[in-house]
């Protein structure tokens, strides 16, 4: 800051002193102090801003670093033979945290039949490598009691979640917390980290999010008993739509629905055994919004790992870039770095604004939206550059671009995945964007929630609620 005052500083007091040399004095010697006060504010405008800026970047720079890290945990995951005793499963991933946030002791417990039991644990030990902690090592029986004395089972069911301060006293004092491994209030184990130093924000939130994904090979694993027998035929394999049922999925489709003055929303889902389908409605501002309706190529498991990861990412990136086109850029850049390269997803951005009469869309492989213009009288597909699906291969900088449709009051914007075309339902023959768009043709101009029972209606016929091949996605949204 010193080398913008001094400076300016000095020319502005020279402009004053000219004020005693020039005729005008008093005018003179007011402008010069205007002046002064001016190149103030300038320099700590200037100041300001350029803190601002290196504080964006290094809030950028973290959130790099924790997505990083949180790539090479899930693509580690990712890969994690299902037919493996839970045990080792779990300290598969635990080695796989440590590769991370080195010098730090993990262990975690179940939670089974009302019990708290050890499950395993991970230590650095002498040689500085990571090493399995045996249940007969001082430190489980200090933990254990530690955890009993904080809660019970019962106190966690109710209450859904655990996040405590630990400290554990052997030689040298470490500190550490307790986490639950939480699958929708549902507590399927405890989880503790401890070291002799506190944690970064970074490694916490990384930790914080290792667990969400214990908490899914924790469910995953009642397709296999602990001691990698297969289960009696009758339990043998879990259907993924009863895992859909137990919710496994649900953080694939946002529930929220967005309220934004101006508009009329409706949504319809349909899972099916395939999950892939997923939405996120994010709220930028208090009249904007940016809707992302998308398809993963995988599904089940390898899906939900997949666009978890990729909904993270989505919500680091959002604050910077908050034009469709830029966030996808960012998110392909970012996916084609690696980590998960058998897997990709088509994706349409919408961003909308309160009474306003345009909206902007990118889309990355996705069907192009219909734009049904109720009060005119017609439905039309507008002629979009639908790109390529995200983390297909590198397309180099900035593939997709933004791109804006006129909307005026009445016309809704009809979004769909493919499931929607593709399957519509048992014994029913594909149907294409365009047929779609004759059906819009027919209806009058109803709300956003009428106007999708009519539309689904006419897709599905009786089958409206039976269970399709892939998932049905279908958004309405109307500006009125």
């Amino acid at each position: 800051m010193i080398k913008y005052c001094l400076p300016l500083s000095v020319v502005s007091f020279i402009i004053f002193l000219c004020g005693f040399i020039f005729d005008n004095v008093i005018k003179t010697s007011l402008w010069a102090a205007a002046v002064f006060v001016i190149l103030a504010g300038l320099v700590i405008y200037s100041y300001t801003s350029e803190k601002i800026t290196n504080q964006n970047l290094k809030e950028i720079k973290d959130l790099n670093v924790k997505l990083e890290k949180l790539s090479r945990i899930q693509y580690g995951l990712h890969i994690i033979n299902p037919k493996m005793d839970l045990s080792h499963k779990v300290f598969y991933a635990l080695r796989l945290l440590s590769e991370n946030i080195p010098n730090r002791t993990f262990v975690c417990f179940s939670c089974d039949n009302n019990e708290i039991s050890y499950l395993t644990g991970l230590k650095i030990n002498s040689t500085n490598k990571p090493e399995r902690i045996l249940q007969e090592d001082p430190l489980i029986s200090d933990i254990s009691n530690r955890i009993k004395a904080l809660t019970d089972y019962e106190s966690l069911k109710k209450s859904g979640g655990l996040l405590k301060p630990i400290s554990i006293v052997q030689g040298n004092n470490i500190h550490g917390q307790i986490l639950t491994i939480d699958f929708y209030s549902n507590v399927k184990g405890i989880f503790v980290e401890l070291g002799s130093s506190k944690l970064s924000n970074i490694d916490d939130k990384v930790i914080t999010e290792f667990c969400k994904n214990l908490a899914l090979i924790f469910e995953d694993h009642k397709d296999f008993n602990d001691s990698g027998k297969p289960l009696r035929k009758t339990e043998e394999i879990k259907t993924d739509i009863e895992i859909i049922r137990e919710n496994l999925y649900e953080s694939m489709i946002t529930n929220d629905s967005p309220a934004l003055n101006g508009w009329d929303f409706a949504m319809h889902f349909l899972p099916s055994a395939k999950r892939a389908d997923f939405l996120d409605i994010i709220r930028l501002t208090t009249d904007k919004q940016m809707i992302l309706l998308g398809k993963c190529s995988g599904y089940g498991i390898n899906a939900a790992l997949y666009i978890s990861r990729l909904k993270l990412i989505i919500k680091c990136f959002i604050e910077e870039c908050q034009s469709p086109a830029k966030l996808l850029n960012k998110i392909s850049c970012y996916l084609n770095s690696d980590l998960m390269p058998d897997l990709f997803v088509d994706i349409t951005a919408i961003l909308y604004r309160s009474k306003d009469s345009q909206i902007t869309l990118a889309m990355a492989g996705s069907t192009i939206p219909i734009i049904n213009r109720t009060r005119s009288g017609f439905a039309e597909i507008p002629e979009l550059q639908t790109g390529i699906p995200l983390g297909l291969f590198n397309q180099g900088t900035e593939p997709y671009k933004d791109q804006v449709i006129n909307i005026m009051p009445g016309d809704g914007i009809l979004l769909h995945t493919d499931g929607i075309t593709d399957f519509p339902g048992k014994g029913l023959e594909r149907i294409s964007n365009e047929d779609l768009k004759n059906i819009l043709d027919k209806i009058p101009e109803q709300n956003a929630d009428e106007m999708l029972r009519n539309i689904l209606k006419q897709i599905k016929n009786q089958n409206i609620d039976e269970l399709p091949e892939e998932d049905h996605s279908i958004i309405y949204l109307k500006a009125e």
